[in-house]
């Protein structure tokens, strides 16, 4: 579940998929530099967001917050492969050059 602040703008909270989450986290830094945020995360909620019926056998596995105003990105998961673990950690180094504050909450 993703939950977006783009200033004024804020969109409905998305569900995306695990296999997506990395791609997703690279796509919403570059929404967060656009100049024009509204149509960006239009684009990104169409690329991302997932549009089929949730099922009875679908779980959260986490959540991700941002707020572009307050420059803060936080993830929390209650599971996670090793593998993915460490391409996040380098996608939140993304984060961090554009000087957000990033909180991270993943399972060991």
């Amino acid at each position: 579940m993703f939950n977006i602040t783009m200033g004024d703008y804020h969109p409905s909270t998305i569900c995306v998929e695990m296999s997506r989450l990395k791609d997703s986290l690279s796509g919403l830094i570059e929404v967060t530099k656009s100049d024009y945020p509204e149509e960006s995360m239009a684009e990104y909620i169409e690329e991302f967001a997932r549009s089929d019926e949730i099922q009875p056998t679908d779980r959260t596995l986490g959540f991700v917050v941002l707020n572009k105003a307050k420059k803060v990105v936080s993830l929390s998961f209650s599971e996670m492969n090793g593998d993915t673990k460490e391409e996040i950690d380098k996608v939140m180094n993304s984060y961090r050059s554009e000087g957000f504050q990033v909180e991270l909450d993943l399972p060991n």
